[in-house]
């Protein structure tokens, strides 16, 4: 079954690129995606009519390594593009050289039972035709490329190698040439570079896209005359590159050149994988004028070393002028958008800018690199003497222990107000949210701790006095607010008392009029005290019968010592009628009920409330 694009357009927009291949959670499930390389002076968007040259999808062909069996085809669908920044704008120009970096995407499901073979599996993706200007293979304009990935059986979980996007560059002539071209690895597997001889594939101006027909191999590309994968781009020092991804060159002839470079992933000493990329450079006569060499400075002062802290980013600058272009680059790739004579910098890394004449195609110069790092983090910790104080106590914070060096601001602040404290210590004797703040004067990073100071007010209250009859006890209960905390107790003096000291609720029983206090500590150490007079009353008689007949002998019910012991007498009739009520007994029961008119003789029970309880009794009237 062969299987073609919608578009049957020919490739010689697409001048390199890439396969990338990652696991996703699901089991057996990857993404898979094909980078493209274009040209965008011969780069056609899709119309309405079906013209133009830019893919909309793209079908990719999966086999097993060990027979080349076909196994699987995959869909990936255009995501998006993004131009390629070029550091010398001027000869991008003078050149026509306009790459952009076109992506596609999609996704597959490999099960256990059909990817198990140990050799592993194999995905390409072939189209028709290179571009024609290439000067180093034969027939470019009627050879195909291949872009081709190696991934192992699934049981081993697995992330292909993945090339870091180039910078926009060209070469000069008889000049020496440098270019990352290495790549990162998710696994931390161990990745090993090389140069290979592109693949022709099997498409052709009449068949453009590849099919899912088993292969066996890939055709290589005929290099011209005179080359050889040796000296793919030829020179004093011919292409080649290092262990880390680097490319070199000094070339010595004008012209288009295409080359591969392959990344072998090596797991445990067992290659795993294989990615490769196809990649075109330029050799170009440059105009032999050179513009000084760039200098980066921060704060108008030259720097190679910077530090700064995340939350203020710092501002390279290099000097400025309309004859000079700029391309700012981190980590040795072109920053997008960074074409400024200054750039805001928030991430580490290793900076440089490349300057270059606006008006004219010549060299262009870098700067020596500024390695810029996070700054120490500052230190701020605020102790405490205590986190909760009560009232009229002060508490002692500290930054540091006590001890900040040199070079360090210190401030406070309470509830957002800034205080005007500006030593190690602080003394506080208000509650609020207190911070700290240590600013380097040199770097303008600052480190910062907050604590939290709560006041506690404790109070207790007692009655002013209280009455105890001679010979019994009463007790004394404090209201202590707040309400619901941990307290220890402290009664004294000890005379007369019957509970224990520690106890809330003081029972007492004295021999004469003592004054009682009570000290109340909470878990925070705050106290309060609060004291009450007892005085102790002589035990009241009550009599057992009175006899109202006016003979001016016995003829009230009198109470003796009564005095401020009484708080309310009722008196009943047998049928439980009060018949005598008073609070207090400052006028003792005469023996008569309404009208003045005298009760019969018979016994009357009585409730009497006192402070400390209830006297019940009866009283026997006699005629």
């Amino acid at each position: 079954m062969l299987v073609f694009l919608s578009t049957p357009a020919k490739s010689d927009h697409i001048v390199g690129g890439e396969l990338v291949m990652r696991p996703q959670s699901k089991a057996g499930s990857y993404e898979v995606t094909l980078i493209q390389f274009w040209d965008k002076n011969n780069l056609q968007e899709p119309t309405a009519n079906g013209q133009g040259n830019r893919d909309e999808f793209a079908e990719l062909f999966i086999y097993r390594k060990r027979d080349n069996e076909f196994m699987q085809q995959v869909r990936v669908q255009y995501i998006s593009s993004e131009p390629i920044p070029y550091q010398n704008k001027a000869c991008a120009n003078l050149r026509s050289l306009n790459t952009v970096i076109g992506t596609y995407n999609g996704s597959v499901t490999l099960s256990d039972q059909n990817y198990n073979d140990p050799d592993g599996y194999y995905i390409v993706w072939e189209r028709c035709c290179r571009n024609s200007d290439i000067n180093n293979i034969k027939f470019p304009g009627e050879m195909g490329m291949v872009f081709y990935l190696e991934f192992p059986p699934v049981s081993t979980r697995n992330a292909s190698p993945q090339f870091s996007s180039p910078n926009g560059q060209y070469i000069c002539s008889n000049r020496s040439f440098t270019m990352n071209m290495s790549a990162s690895d998710p696994d931390g597997d161990d990745l090993r570079y090389s140069l290979v001889t592109p693949y022709q594939g099997y498409t052709s101006p009449n068949v453009i896209n590849g099919n899912n027909v088993p292969k066996a191999g890939y055709p290589l590309v005929s290099w011209e005359n005179g080359i050889s994968l040796a000296n793919t781009i030829p020179g004093p020092k011919p292409l080649a590159i290092d262990n880390a991804g680097q490319l070199t060159v000094m070339a010595n002839r004008l012209g288009l050149y295409v080359f591969t470079v392959q990344v072998e992933e090596y797991r445990n000493g067992r290659q795993i994988g294989l990615i490769r990329r196809d990649f075109q450079l330029l050799v170009i006569d440059c105009n032999d004028d050179q513009p000084e060499q760039p200098v980066i400075m921060l704060n108008a002062t030259p720097v190679r070393e910077v530090l700064f802290c995340p939350e203020q980013p710092v501002t390279l600058e290099t000097e400025s002028s309309e004859d000079w272009a700029y391309q700012w680059q981190r980590n040795g790739l072109n920053i997008p958008g960074a074409v400024a004579a200054s750039i805001a910098v928030s991430d580490t890394g290793v900076y440089s800018v490349v300057k270059s004449y606006t008006k004219k195609c010549s060299r262009d110069t870098s700067s020596l690199v500024v390695n810029v790092a996070l700054a120490p983090p500052i230190e701020a910790v605020i102790t405490a003497d205590k986190q909760v104080i009560c009232d009229g106590e002060v508490s002692g914070l500290l930054a540091n222990g006590g001890t900040v060096p040199g070079g360090l601001a210190i401030s406070w602040s309470r509830d957002t107000q800034v205080l005007e404290e500006t030593r190690p210590m602080l003394q506080v004797k208000d509650q609020g949210s207190y911070m700290l703040k240590i600013t380097s004067e040199a770097t303008g990073c600052s480190g910062s701790d907050t604590l939290l100071v709560t006041k506690e007010s404790l109070t207790v209250s007692l009655p002013e006095k209280k009455g105890v009859i001679e010979g019994s006890k009463t007790t004394l209960r404090p209201i202590i607010s707040p309400l619901g905390a941990t307290y220890t107790y402290m009664w004294s003096p000890p005379d007369g008392l019957v509970s224990a000291n520690d106890a809330r609720d003081a029972v007492v029983a004295p021999l004469v009029d003592t004054e009682y206090t009570l000290m109340v500590e909470s878990m925070n150490g705050c106290q309060a005290q609060a004291s009450t007079q007892v005085y102790v009353i002589d035990k009241m008689h009550i009599p057992t019968s009175f006899t109202p007949n006016n003979d001016g002998h016995n003829d009230r019910f009198e109470i003796f010592n009564a005095k401020d012991q009484i708080l309310e007498i009722r008196i009943f009739n047998r049928w439980g009628e009060v018949i005598y009520a008073s609070n207090g007994y400052s006028v003792p029961w005469d023996g008569k009920y309404k009208d003045n008119t005298p009760v019969p003789a018979g016994s009357y029970p009585y409730l009497i409330k006192t402070a400390e309880m209830n006297l019940n009794g009866t009283i026997l009237l006699l005629k």
